[in-house]
C-alpha cells in the first residue's frame, strides 16, 4: 500500500509538472525551426526547458511503473 501510494504521489507529480512546462512552450514558439525535430522541440531546446521536461517526464513513468509493479504482486 505504502509504495502504490508514493507510486501515485510520483506518476502525479510528473504530469502536474509536465503540463505546464509544455503548454508555456507551445504558447512561445520561436520564429525559425529545423525540420527534423520540430517547432516544438527546438522551442524547448532554445528556452532550455527540456531538462525540467524530461525529468517530469521520468517521474511520471517512474510512478507508473512502481503502480504497475505493485498491481501485478499481488
Amino acid at each position: 500500500m505504502k509504495r502504490a501510494l508514493i507510486g501515485g504521489f510520483l506518476a502525479l507529480l510528473g504530469s502536474v509538472w509536465a503540463i505546464p512546462i509544455w503548454t508555456v512552450s507551445s504558447e512561445n514558439l520561436v520564429d525559425s525551426w529545423v525540420t527534423p525535430p520540430g517547432r516544438l522541440i527546438c522551442t524547448l531546446l532554445e528556452n532550455g526547458s527540456w531538462f525540467p521536461l524530461l525529468f517530469a517526464c521520468i517521474l511520471t513513468v517512474l510512478g507508473l511503473a512502481i503502480l504497475a509493479k505493485e498491481y501485478f504482486t499481488k
